[in-house]
């Protein structure tokens, strides 16, 4: 990186670490002290979560990878209860997650991740924070989507349900959003009947299309996508983060480990590098979806630990991951991989 380039990158970082100090969503204290306080409290690091008044673990748990997965019912519930167990009060899913596999398609295996998880949501439910999503854009379809996510999670209502996956193509069709039979209706009327306590929106392809909605309305929360090979391309991290914390909306960071591919190549980055990376930014938490109980385990640890990068740790990072930036934002087009929610 020239010189002037390396400048201009660091005190960028500096200037966006300095907000989520300025947020209240990190701190710089020794992490002998950090994790005295984390032993106390017999928990994760906590953080607000936007203007919701859910103080959310830094770390939480995505309803993908064996959540979604059909025949993994058992493990799926053991990787949830373990997850609460371990801290985590944040639980992320969608009525659209669920894996294919030799003898079910994609749409059969929709619905999965809400039922592994509504297993256990039937005795825990208290305990977390409950996310899901819509993957339809009209009043009518999400409204039947919401009914068939309340059932398979077995609960009275959602903590978050948020319009599912906002594409770059969907750009000139936000109006159809707002309009009568359109999906924000959907989820105002849910909210009034108290299904839904907080509205939000998610997205990992394009984040101008995102900027576009949260301009438009008053949303809670949003999912984004955000890993250290970020800034390479069409920035997540420039483009929209900023304006979400001015707005003080609850901030959700997801590919972190851009699904394992960070291990590729001999190793692009480690998990610990990874997660450090997107937990020193003003986000609220992070999501990941989990194959086993020792990731899990490995990841709590890290979250544990956490103590905030500087703008040169951050930078470090940045360069590591720059090779191989396609590979790792794949979501957004830029290398092969099966269509995805």
């Amino acid at each position: 990186m020239k010189t002037n380039e390396y400048k201009s990158r660091r005190d960028f970082l500096k200037k966006i670490i300095a907000s989520a100090v300025t947020a209240g969503l990190i701190s710089y204290v020794k992490p002998s002290e950090l994790l005295a306080a984390v032993a106390a409290e017999g928990n994760l690091p906590r953080r607000p979560l936007g203007k919701t008044g859910h103080m959310v673990g830094i770390y939480s748990l995505g309803g993908q990878a064996t959540i979604e997965t059909p025949g993994k019912e058992k493990l799926a519930e053991e990787i949830v209860n373990k997850a609460i167990d371990l801290g985590i009060n944040y639980i992320d899913t969608a009525a659209a997650y669920g894996r294919a596999t030799g003898t079910l398609t994609r749409s059969q295996a929709m619905g999965t991740s809400e039922r592994n998880i509504g297993r256990v949501m039937k005795y825990r439910r208290e305990e977390v924070f409950l996310a899901s999503k819509t993957h339809d854009r009209s009043y009518d379809g999400s409204m039947r989507l919401l009914e068939k996510t309340l059932k398979n999670l077995q609960t009275d209502h959602l903590d978050l349900w948020q319009v599912h996956n906002v594409k770059k193509r969907e750009k000139d069709q936000l109006d159809k959003f707002f309009a009568k039979d359109g999906v924000i209706k959907a989820m105002e009327k849910a909210k009034e009947e108290k299904m839904v306590r907080f509205i939000g929106c998610t997205g990992h392809e394009d984040p101008d299309v995102l900027k576009d909605l949260i301009s438009r309305y008053s949303f809670d929360n949003i999912l984004m996508a955000i890993n250290a090979a970020d800034k390479q391309y069409d920035s997540f991290i420039e483009k929209l983060l900023p304006v979400a914390v001015e707005k003080k909306m609850g901030i959700v960071g997801m590919k972190i480990p851009a699904r394992d591919r960070i291990f590729s190549h001999g190793g692009i980055l480690t998990m610990k590098e990874a997660m450090e990376y997107v937990m020193t930014l003003p986000v609220s938490t992070v999501i990941v979806g989990i194959d086993k109980i020792s990731e899990l385990e490995e990841n709590i640890r890290i979250a544990r630990e956490f103590s905030p990068l500087t703008a040169d740790e951050m930078l470090a990072i940045e360069n590591k991951a720059k090779p191989y930036y396609k590979d790792l934002m794949f979501y957004k087009g830029l290398s092969d991989w099966p269509p995805e929610w």
